[in-house]
């Protein structure tokens, strides 16, 4: 029983991670964004580099869900096993339910937030591109 509280508290802990590893890169991502726009009259090649850091910045986010995602996955996977030798699987019963309401996963929502900077990214670059190249 022990282990099954030390797993479930992992599992919490886990997700409190995520969600401090989701306020880093919206933070940085927010300040790329400002500071793109920022330095827009200044200098496009500027721009670029900011673009690039900041693409570079998403695919790092984009990742670090997928491996908290994972994680999860594999400790509530554990969980579920310990579960069987309970009176009440709480986690089971939660997860079939949640299932039955068709709802995207929180994970899923999270890295279409990040694509969702990535194209503002490319955006980025490409307009700041279009300025070199235009008279």
């Amino acid at each position: 029983m022990r282990q099954y509280e030390i797993l479930v508290e992992s599992a919490v802990q886990v997700t409190n991670w995520r969600q401090s590893a989701n306020n880093f890169y919206i933070s940085v991502n927010a300040a790329l964004v400002v500071l793109s726009t920022y330095l827009n009259n200044y200098s496009p090649a500027t721009g670029i580099v900011i673009g690039i850091i900041g693409l570079a910045t998403t695919a790092l986010w984009h990742e670090t869900i997928q491996y908290y995602r994972s994680l999860n996955k594999a400790k509530f996977s554990v969980i579920a096993e310990l579960e069987k030798q309970l009176p009440v699987p709480i986690f089971q019963l939660e997860d079939e339910r949640f299932v039955k309401e068709d709802r995207k996963k929180a994970t899923w929502i999270e890295s279409k937030i990040s694509i969702l900077f990535g194209i503002a990214y490319v955006l980025i670059i490409i307009v700041h591109f279009y300025r070199i190249i235009s008279p």
